[in-house]
């Protein structure tokens, strides 16, 4: 007995010796188009970075982002932990109907820092002078509380559209009401935490009602049905449904014009579907700052600072607005007032999933964007 155990040791040393020398020996990849992230890359090694402790943990990074056959050994585990009954892998939570959600509580987030930013927000809204709309996508979570797993912490959405609506002396759009009314059609992908097109446009009617506009009919085209989006990334389920994305498709003119000074006549970028982060198909993923001519002749310019939720939302503004711009401020450096006089902004929009807007740290540079 004492032999075998003995045996088994020695084993499982060599073989993670083995793994952790191929892991060395084998090209360093920077990127992972399955997790839609840039891997860690070999440690330099100094003396002070050994002290500091710094080393043995870039290290650590390094040889857990880069050991062979990676995707495989994250679909083992995941299939390991589902047959023991396991209902959350790697901060996803596996809820009924194949519906996946990122684990976010109350812990996950700074309620005082959520306040600050609130405050932020409201000081910049008022020196703008200009008529302003928040909304704030609620989470997946929160609308489909039935499909999370039983006694799955989830944070309380409610503290922070009420915080929102106290601090802010703008309107907030609340969508959950209306979200809650939508049936049974699919608001969220299953797989990825963004809202599918669906869902994007009932948030554009709402939008229309809040600002005095016309709601149209934009009939959806299904683009792609075989989208596994982000959190499938984490978990890696081999029986993880596939997604469907839908676009509106009969698009007016339009011009583009991307932080990088490149040119399109589409927010659609096709090529994007046959890789893993298919939600890039809307303007071909995130930018610092989009600039949209449409030619719509209403001759009101819109500012939209957003998250990545706002790429299947704006292009239903396309016949409304004559200039659109959308600034991401994680990737976005330049003065926020400054382009408000620039464009000659007539309106300016918000657009934040709640859990995102309580962890970007890209809206903090609001607090030195004065006029």
């Amino acid at each position: 007995m004492k032999k075998r155990r003995s045996r088994f040791i020695v084993l499982l040393f060599l073989s993670l010796w083995l793994l952790a020398a191929a892991t060395i020996a084998l090209p360093v990849r920077e990127f992972s188009p399955n997790e839609n992230r840039y891997l860690a890359q070999r440690p330099e090694i100094s003396f002070k970075a050994i002290r500091t402790g710094d080393f043995q943990n870039h290290l650590s990074e390094f040889l857990s982002d880069q050991i062979p056959f990676r995707s495989g050994w994250i679909r083992v585990n995941t299939t390991v932990k589902k047959l023991m009954g396991r209902r959350e892998i790697n901060g996803i939570y596996l809820g009924k109907g194949h519906h996946y959600f990122q684990k976010f509580t109350d812990d996950s987030y700074s309620a005082g820092r959520m306040r600050s930013v609130f405050q932020m927000m409201d000081t910049f809204i008022q020196e703008q002078k200009i008529p302003t709309q928040v909304m704030l996508v609620p989470s997946p979570g929160s609308v489909y509380k039935d499909r999370l797993p039983r006694n799955a912490p989830y944070y309380d959405e409610e503290r922070v559209y009420s915080t929102a609506k106290q601090m802010l002396s703008c309107p907030v759009i609340d969508l959950r009401e209306t979200f809650a009314q939508a049936g049974e059609g699919e608001l969220y992908y299953r797989t990825d935490h963004h809202w599918t097109t669906q869902g994007a446009e009932i948030a554009y009617e709402q939008y229309c009602n809040a600002v005095g506009l016309t709601p149209r009919m934009h009939p959806l085209t299904a683009v792609s049905e075989k989208f596994r989006g982000t959190l499938d990334s984490k978990v890696l389920d081999p029986f993880a449904p596939k997604d469907t994305i839908s676009a509106w498709t009969d698009l007016p003119s339009v011009t583009i014009t991307f932080d990088d000074d490149k040119t399109t006549d589409t927010p659609y970028f096709q090529e994007k579907l046959q890789e893993k982060d298919q939600y890039a198909y809307f303007f071909g993923g995130n930018w610092g700052k989009v600039t949209i001519d449409t030619g719509a002749a209403s001759g009101k310019k819109l500012l939209v600072i957003k998250d990545s939720f706002a790429n299947s939302f704006v292009p239903f503004l396309f016949e409304d607005y004559s200039q659109i711009i959308m600034l991401d401020l994680r990737y976005f450096h330049g003065n926020v007032a400054d382009v408000i006089a620039q464009q000659g902004s007539s309106e300016l929009l918000f657009l934040y999933e709640t859990s995102n807007f309580l962890t970007d740290n890209g809206i903090l540079q609001l607090a030195g964007n004065q006029k």
